[in-house]
């Protein structure tokens, strides 16, 4: 038969080991980890992000999230998926940093979410655009090739840190978008507007939980407003220019326009007339807005990859040849679904 102080000791380590557990438990539930990726680190992503320049890019995000996990230690958030974090944190003055690193640690996954090495017999992927999403190009933005350098140029008419980004809305319309700093097209009304919503590489969630961002109300975000009339943030519930609390998440500004009106061709001859269709598209561009792809315009992206500091443009010409248009295809497919399930349910 056990003795008084043996059964005390048992009880003692097992209060111990129970503690361990909780602790362990709950700190697996709120750090973010970085996922891998779809492809080799050690291979890179072609000419357009050798080994070294791709492993800045993990380092980068990996950065991200340490610093992000510190930024929401013992807060509400830091249980949160990245994706609900920049949701929480958005109208939030005192998580500005929580907010920077989210977002662009979001922003960073969708965008090497949505490459791929070139394949071995061919220069690109573009033999994998399906025909309703190249249909669209070619009305929209005269080609294939215009849309190249039209994109391109808004990257190279970028004199500080962002991201372009090719959108759709649920019509099928396409555009250009530029954000910059770390706003983002991804998070609209409080929802996810990436077509996978669990991402290999940037949905980080604090582990053992959903990919997906908890559940919110569908509606406008406060503190946000349109950074164009393509940013799906209705106008009565956007805050004035001046409003102290504002925080932008499209931080794209309405000067965009200006950058896309007449971009100099990047292949040749100067983007005029109907081949343009950029500022048309972004006119057009409807309410909701799912981006489809996107590209980082920051300096150590384009000089990790060898392409010196005055780089940039040979770099962003590079960046056609690992675009994963099958991805991009099945977004645009996504988004007019998402159109024809909402007249569907109206109809009924």
């Amino acid at each position: 038969m056990a003795s008084s102080s043996s059964l005390r000791m048992l009880s003692s380590n097992l209060k111990k080991v129970h503690t361990l557990v909780s602790r362990s438990r709950f700190a697996t539930r709120s750090v973010h980890k970085r996922r891998a990726l779809l492809y080799p680190v050690e291979d890179g992503v072609g000419h357009f992000l050798p080994p070294e320049a791709l492993k800045t890019a993990v380092e980068w995000q990996e950065g991200l999230l340490e610093r992000l996990n510190e930024e929401v230690k013992g807060t509400e958030n830091q249980n949160k998926s990245v994706t609900q974090t920049v949701i929480n944190t958005a109208t939030a003055r005192e998580r500005t940093l929580a907010f920077n690193y989210a977002s662009l640690a979001l922003n960073n996954s969708f965008f090497l979410d949505n490459i791929k090495p070139p394949p071995v017999t061919a220069d690109n992927h573009e033999d994998q655009i399906s025909n309703d999403l190249l249909a669209a190009i070619t009305t929209q933005h005269g080609s294939l090739r215009q849309l190249k350098s039209s994109f391109s140029a808004a990257g190279l008419g970028m004199f500080t840190n962002g991201w372009v980004w090719f959108v759709s809305d649920s019509k099928g319309i396409t555009g250009i978008l530029p954000t910059f700093g770390p706003g983002t097209l991804l998070v609209q009304s409080r929802t996810y507007m990436g077509h996978e919503k669990g991402l290999h590489f940037g949905d980080i969630v604090p582990l053992g939980r959903s990919t997906q961002a908890s559940p919110t109300p569908k509606t406008p975000l406060s503190g946000t407003f349109p950074s164009s009339p393509a940013s799906g943030v209705s106008s009565p519930t956007s805050p004035r220019l001046n409003d102290p609390n504002a925080r932008l998440i499209h931080s794209s500004a309405l000067a965009q326009r200006e950058i896309l009106t007449q971009p100099a061709s990047l292949y040749g001859a100067t983007a005029t007339g109907q081949g343009l269709g950029t500022l048309s598209s972004i006119m057009n561009v409807g309410e909701t807005i799912f981006p489809l792809f996107c590209v980082p315009v920051y300096e150590h992206s384009w000089m990790s990859a060898g392409y010196g500091v005055w780089g940039k443009e040979n770099w962003l010409k590079e960046f056609w040849s690992v675009v994963d248009w099958k991805k991009a295809s099945d977004a645009y497919f996504a988004a007019k679904r998402s159109s024809e399930r909402l007249t569907d349910g109206a109809a009924r």
